[in-house]
């Protein structure tokens, strides 16, 4: 193969497989990472709620700015509601980090961060959770899952074993799509040296072309001074200089591309010509608003115990009075009403809103319900795919603003507690500015789904009109 072809067929392939990557394939991973992500959280609570371990008191304010694998050395079976509990809640945090802040783009999944994930997948071996198994981590989770079936009720047991088969279907299709990416970077790093260093005018083409050594040593001489401190990878610059010295070059070469051939091409180029499916762009619009769920799970958390602070009351002989009256006539107690300074996001004016703190929480725990089961694509998820796309259009109108509400109304808590909370109790208020960025971010994406589907339908509404079709 000519090397300026080769060249340009390469850096032709790349680019094309990365599109492919940033806009189809990441994004199904990181769907796969959303499905697992809320099947260890249901299990994670499941055993908190059991007492099988023990939670971290300061989780949800641990800051997390890279992917980490949760340790996975051997312990002692003693030391499961313990050590087990702090990897496992280690785990489902890293599953949150991984859904709401890692960026799922090619540039993000450098090799380095490739087999970070591949070692954080086996942490856990989701198809082979026995209570023989060799590794100490699956182990205890065999045993601890084991306990939390004992006795709990069929729809529990049910949620068990539904989380565990799904983790390990998701386990699978993650690995899979992470060692192809693995090799795609290894191609993406070599085209990147190919086209950096190569077509710098300080490299000398024709000592590179002379000799294996000499493309070494012109790629060794350049290397720092055009890639600053990029990771060199001395087994790949080797495939390079076979690529282009050794006896099969040729075969090397197409093998290259080869390994770039987006395989599903066909069936891509067809789904061009007809459109994109606008029921699976509403479905895409529905998931987003299912991944709120995790961060509403947390928001819950948090606001729980601010509301118990605030309205905690001093224990004076009145106030124990009263509180034995409730008790002993079975009274109901006392509504916990806020008055609520809440900002107008358009006109910056600020309005008081009495907010019943009770239905206001039942509210969110029922959004819980609904989007944890979108998310994982259960039964509610199942339900609004039946449905036509008006009335999916209408629910997830309906979500965006009642999430944009929710975000305004916790955000404006957020403020309130600092201020409203006694000076003695304001150092045990919980700050909720992580997850309500998360919550944002969540929104956000949700809506530009949306949007993306109505500018998609006008814009097919007004070829129709016209009388140009996708066919034509």
């Amino acid at each position: 193969m000519e090397e300026e072809k080769f060249r340009q067929e390469l850096q032709a392939a790349l680019s094309k497989k990365q599109e492919w990557y940033n806009s189809e394939c990441l994004q199904e991973l990181l769907s796969q990472y959303r499905l697992m992500h809320s099947c260890v959280k249901n299990l994670y609570e499941c055993f908190v709620k059991k007492s099988l371990i023990v939670p971290d008191p300061y989780r949800l304010d641990k800051k997390i700015s890279q992917i980490v694998v949760p340790e996975s050395t051997p312990f002692a079976e003693s030391d499961i509601s313990n050590v087990f509990g702090e990897r496992f809640s280690n785990y489902e945090t890293m599953l949150d980090f991984i859904c709401t802040y890692f960026r799922f783009s090619t540039e993000n999944f450098t090799l380095q961060n490739v087999k970070k994930l591949l070692d954080f997948n086996s942490v856990f071996e989701w198809d082979d959770l026995s209570m023989n198994n060799v590794k100490m981590n699956t182990r205890a989770l065999a045993i601890t899952i084991n306990h939390a079936k004992s006795g709990a009720p069929n729809v529990v047991q049910s949620m068990i074993n539904d989380s565990i088969a799904k983790c390990s279907q998701a386990v699978k299709v993650i690995s899979k799509i992470l060692n192809e990416l693995g090799v795609f970077q290894r191609e993406l790093y070599k085209g990147g040296l190919r086209k950096d260093l190569f077509e710098h005018p300080d490299f000398d083409k024709a000592k590179a072309a002379a000799s294996p050594e000499g493309e070494l040593s012109e790629i060794k001489r350049l290397y720092s001074k055009v890639t600053g401190k990029k990771n060199f990878y001395n087994d790949l610059v080797n495939e390079i200089i076979e690529e282009d010295h050794g006896p099969n070059k040729e075969e090397r070469q197409a093998a290259v591309l080869e390994k770039l051939a987006i395989k599903n091409v066909v069936k891509n180029e067809t789904k061009k010509k007809a459109g994109p499916d606008t029921k699976e762009m509403l479905m895409q619009a529905v998931l987003s608003i299912g991944a709120c769920a995790p961060t509403l799970i947390q928001l819950h958390a948090k606001l729980s115990e601010n509301f118990d602070i605030l309205f905690t009351r001093k224990a004076t002989f009145w106030n124990r009075l009263m509180a034995l009256i409730i008790k002993a006539f079975n009274l109901k107690e006392p509504e916990r009403i806020c008055q609520l300074p809440v900002k107008d996001a358009k006109t910056g004016v600020e309005r008081i809103q009495k907010l019943n703190v009770t239905e206001f929480m039942t509210d969110l725990a029922k959004k819980e319900r609904v989007y944890n089961g979108i998310g994982t694509k259960g039964h509610e998820y199942q339900r609004i795919e039946t449905a036509n796309e008006d009335a999916i259009l209408g629910f997830v109108n309906k979500q965006i603003s009642e999430l944009q509400s929710v975000f305004v109304i916790i955000n404006s808590f957020d403020a309130y507690f600092k201020k409203e909370v006694a000076t003695e109790n304001k150092a045990r208020v919980k700050g909720m500015q992580i997850e309500l960025s998360a919550l944002r971010n969540s929104i956000i994406n949700a809506n530009k789904k949306r949007s993306d589907y109505a500018s998609f339908k006008e814009e097919s509404e007004q070829m129709r009109k016209l009388g140009i079709t996708d066919n034509a």
